[in-house]
């Protein structure tokens, strides 16, 4: 797994004039991004270019049919019919995944944990809240680049802010400084992507392609800490089901980091399906976690059967490489909107799969969040907390060598 660099060095804000968001590394890298995903755009269907490139492999294990909800269905996996609260839908497996990482009861480091949790929370909300699509928003390529543009400094000055307020602290420990830098990375390579995307699509009148939203979720994932890999760019899982080979590689992969032996095999934390859509068509307002069935979505581009079969064979395969086993936790991402998964499978049921015994009497459940839409700010305030939980457990292993 590639790790954020610890040292800090790459949170650093010059006091010069030179905003940080014309820093020439992420400039090259936006380019070098802009260079591989216009090329895709201008093509005939550029989802499904991006698609037959980075997922062909997933799905297609000795050229068989890509999955969709009826061979999802035959292998005993059902999406429920409404939706879970995300706290209910994460707790007990957080709980369970915390003690997986550490194996020890710290109170000490579970209380400064937490502590640094709570501030990154806070301080994500101060820099964030500049950084706002309406509650109503049609479309992102809507939004005014010239509005992106004064919002987007807002929240540099606002991150500037924090950093200067940290720095004057009279004590930090390493943890927290650590932590703290990996947070200020993150956020501002974010504000950096989202604003030159916003500029792209708009100068160009042009809608986001899948890879776009794709590297848009990676650098929102990275304000929590999270390192989010490309699931091509990692091992391929690979498992014989019925009697058929098949590999999944999703579109990024959040793992935990820190234990060389953990690396090496590849700990899943969760696995991220982003939709090859165009447009999202289910209205945002009204949605419920109570009332949310997922498979009302209304999607152009691609068929809701196909973006649910696609994410559940993946949850299905991850549990080769899961944290907590055959309980595996995914995210299905359509443009900016997201959709937190879990999916529960018993050992009894993943043996007949893999043996090619049937399975008409047994039945696993993937439960699931109501979207949320990370541009909203109610939105993206809800899922703080549990993104928080998520980045920290990636790094937990690596935090507890930095305890003073």
């Amino acid at each position: 797994m590639e790790e954020d660099s610890s040292d800090g060095s790459s949170t650093t804000t010059s006091s010069t004039s030179r905003s940080p968001l014309l820093s020439d590394s992420v400039s090259r890298m936006r380019k070098h991004l802009k260079r591989k995903l216009t090329s895709r755009s201008r093509s005939h269907e550029s989802e499904d270019s991006y698609s037959s490139g980075v997922k062909c492999g997933r799905r297609c294990g000795n050229r068989v049919s890509e999955w969709d909800m009826f061979t999802l269905e035959s292998h005993g996996i059902f999406y429920d019919e409404k939706a879970t609260e995300l706290f209910d839908l994460y707790k007990s497996v957080l709980k369970n995944m915390y003690m997986y990482s550490v194996l020890v009861d710290d109170t000490t480091f579970w209380t400064k944990l937490l502590q640094i949790k709570e501030f990154l929370i806070e301080s994500t909300k101060r820099c964030m809240n500049s950084l706002d699509a309406d509650e109503g928003f049609a479309k992102m390529e809507q939004l005014s680049s010239g509005e992106v543009l004064g919002e987007t400094k807002k929240c540099v000055q606002a991150i500037a802010k924090i950093k200067e307020e940290i720095e004057s602290a009279s004590s930090l420990d390493t943890l927290s400084w650590h932590l703290f830098s990996l947070w200020h990375a993150g956020i501002l390579e974010y504000v950096q992507y989202y604003s030159d995307l916003i500029k792209e699509l708009f100068s160009e009148r042009r809608i986001g392609v899948e890879g776009e939203f794709c590297q848009l979720l990676t650098f929102f994932s990275k304000i929590f800490l999270i390192n989010a890999m490309r699931g091509d760019a990692l091992q391929k899982v690979q498992m014989t089901l019925n009697g058929t080979e098949t590999t999944s590689v999703p579109d990024l992969r959040y793992s935990l980091q820190g234990d060389a032996t953990l690396e090496k095999g590849g700990a899943s934390l969760m696995t991220v399906t982003v939709g090859k859509v165009k447009m999202w068509l289910f209205a945002h307002d009204g949605l419920t976690s109570t009332d949310f069935n997922i498979r009302d979505m209304k999607l152009t581009g691609q068929s809701v059967e196909s973006l649910l079969g696609q994410h559940g064979e993946e949850l299905l395969l991850e549990t080769k490489k899961s944290v907590i086993g055959t309980t595996c936790l995914g995210m299905i991402c359509v443009k900016t909107m997201i959709i937190f998964t879990r999916l529960d499978m018993d050992r009894t049921h993943l043996t007949r799969l893999v043996e090619g015994s049937k399975v008409e009497d047994l039945r696993s459940s993937i439960h699931y969040s109501k979207p949320y839409n990370f541009l909203v700010r109610k939105d993206r305030e809800e899922i703080l907390d549990t993104m928080f939980h998520l980045g920290l457990l990636c790094r937990v292993r690596s935090s507890l060598a930095l305890q003073d």
